[in-house]
């Protein structure tokens, strides 16, 4: 008898995928489709999943277009340019249709917002750059090769770190040309 109700106790009790995406959105907002693959590793049904969504949606719980402006917003205040922010996007499952709406009425992302958070960067790298050339070009030719050298190595860090947060190569182009046009 003892054997028996322990048996009983030993039960699983499948849970609810609507609790269990609750539980997920608690500590962030997510996509539907951060949600779906959510449910899924939790080896809910499809019919399980798609209803959960569908109630998430119509309580509001669930907005790609809301998560969207906000993930921008987030997005912009960290310095990622308008490439990495669509990529980003599309990877979290977003419709590449709310992707161009919202990008195109955010005003922050104008191409001189952009160039300026492109420049706060670079000026962010040389910050934390160890440079080891003068402005002084009267030295001779290993000196002078040497300096170039190293305006090179900084030039490319610049390039990939601005490449790396998804601007594009025009917008690189131009701010390094601006910053090291007297060299």
């Amino acid at each position: 008898m003892r054997a028996d109700k322990n048996k009983e106790d030993l039960t699983v009790v499948k849970k609810n995928p609507v609790d269990s995406a609750l539980k997920y959105l608690a500590s962030r907002d997510r996509t539907c489709m951060e949600i779906q693959k959510y449910l899924t590793e939790k080896e809910f049904s499809s019919e399980e999943i798609q209803q959960a969504i569908s109630y998430l949606l119509n309580l509001n719980y669930l907005n790609d277009e809301v998560y969207a402006e906000k993930y921008i917003e987030y997005a912009i205040s960290k310095g990622k340019g308008i490439m990495k922010i669509k990529n980003d996007l599309r990877q979290k499952g977003i419709e590449q249709e709310i992707i161009d709406d919202k990008v195109s009425s955010s005003e922050d992302l104008a191409a001189k917002e952009e160039r300026k958070r492109a420049l706060n960067q670079a000026l962010k790298i040389i910050e934390n750059t160890k440079i080891e050339y003068l402005t002084d070009w009267d030295c001779d030719f290993q000196e002078k090769e040497q300096k170039y050298k190293e305006i090179q190595r900084i030039k490319g860090k610049i390039a990939r770190r601005l490449q790396g947060l998804g601007y594009s190569p025009d917008v690189i182009f131009n701010i390094i040309n601006d910053i090291f046009k007297n060299e």
